[in-house]
């Protein structure tokens, strides 16, 4: 269940000593806590000092859908500190998920109280402050139980499981296609949907092979180095932007050195696309929501990725292979434009405690967690 899926950057901090890196798959702990329906309580938090679950194969959580999860980072500061990104907003959503299937939802005090306990027990393998790189988190909700009835799980556990790794190292401006108008467009985005373990990941190995009219999209767009895959609304008005498969999608339209962001809907479901939204309004740029025709790309001056593993992701072109139409943005540089900077500047700031926190987003955690 863990997602250990491949090495990463493994940090381990002692101080103001110098961090060790390797890569390697860090044994860090994670903490569990227990849902009880005939009791209606929850457990209290447990440490379990591995990152491994057990779990019945006949579990509902394998076999009858989610788990559903978070994606979250911590950071720690120049002067010490350890901050978590807007952890209120990631337990909001993962409720949320929840409730839309029936599952009893994870309350907030719990979910944060589990998550700081988790980053508290693993506060040594939080990067250093000088290094581009977070502690990531992933909260977990699924059945683990083999119900008498299909749909009534015994019981529910939360975990949450803690990695540190370098920002997805995909710094330099991407390649998008957009997927085929039928079929891979029925593919939910991460920004659209609540995170269930059938999309994202899930997704991309989906379009690599397991049928529907999106593998051939998939497998021309590996082996045209396309490495973000752009999905479409169709409606009987017209073809609207959805999001890439793993990140939101965020336009940008520059005049005159002014910016305006163009975001679809439900940018809330987004943290970094909402996060960014609240700062470019802070900023005094324009910020439009709403439908984003795909007609529409060619009138952009900057097209960014977003997500929790990345952050901004800036994408050089995109193609439309039905219009066989090829966009670039900033000549094809590979480098981010103007506005993916700035907004990736301020959110690092932010999150690192550089700067005033005047949303309130941070929430420390401190060892005694």
């Amino acid at each position: 269940m863990h997602d250990n899926s491949g090495p990463i950057l493994a940090f381990r901090y002692y101080g103001n000593m110098a961090p060790c890196l390797k890569y390697n798959i860090v044994p860090t702990s994670h903490v569990e806590c227990t849902y009880s329906p005939t009791r209606s309580f929850w457990s209290a938090p447990t440490v379990i000092n591995n990152p491994n679950l057990q779990i019945n194969g006949f579990a509902v959580g394998l076999n009858y859908g989610g788990p559903y999860y978070e994606s979250l980072t911590a950071r720690r500061t120049r002067d010490d500190r350890i901050l978590l990104f807007r952890p209120h907003d990631h337990a909001r959503h993962l409720a949320d998920a929840a409730t839309a299937v029936g599952m009893t939802a994870v309350p907030e005090h719990i979910f944060l109280e589990c998550v700081r306990k988790a980053v508290a027990v693993n506060t040594s393998y939080v990067p250093p402050p000088q290094t581009d790189a977070v502690l990531y988190i992933r909260p977990l909700l699924f059945g683990p139980s083999v119900p008498r009835i299909r749909d009534s799980p015994a019981q529910y556990i939360f975990c949450v499981f803690v990695q540190p790794g370098a920002v997805y190292p995909r710094t330099a401006a991407q390649n998008a296609i957009v997927l085929s108008d039928s079929g891979a467009d029925d593919v939910p985005t991460a920004a659209e949907t609540q995170k269930c373990s059938r999309t994202e990941t899930w997704d991309e190995g989906w379009k690599r092979g397991l049928g529907g009219t999106g593998q051939l999209d998939g497998r021309q767009a590996e082996r045209d180095d396309y490495t973000m895959k752009l999905h479409l609304e169709n409606t009987r008005h017209g073809s609207f932007i959805k999001g890439f498969t793993a990140s939101a999608f965020i336009g940008v339209q520059e005049e005159h050195g002014r910016y305006t962001l163009m975001v679809p809907r439900h940018p809330s479901r987004s943290i970094i696309s909402d996060s960014c939204v609240a700062i470019a309004r802070q900023l005094g740029w324009k910020v439009k929501v709403g439908p984003i025709s795909v007609d529409d790309i060619d009138t952009l001056s900057e097209v960014i990725a977003t997500s929790t593993w990345h952050w901004l992701l800036p994408i050089r072109l995109i193609f439309c292979p039905s219009a066989r139409q090829t966009v670039v943005y900033h000549a094809g540089s590979h480098k981010a434009g103007s506005a993916c900077r700035v907004l990736r500047n301020a959110i690092g700031k932010i999150m690192g405690g550089e700067v005033s926190d005047i949303w309130q987003w941070c929430v420390l955690v401190t060892q005694e967690d």
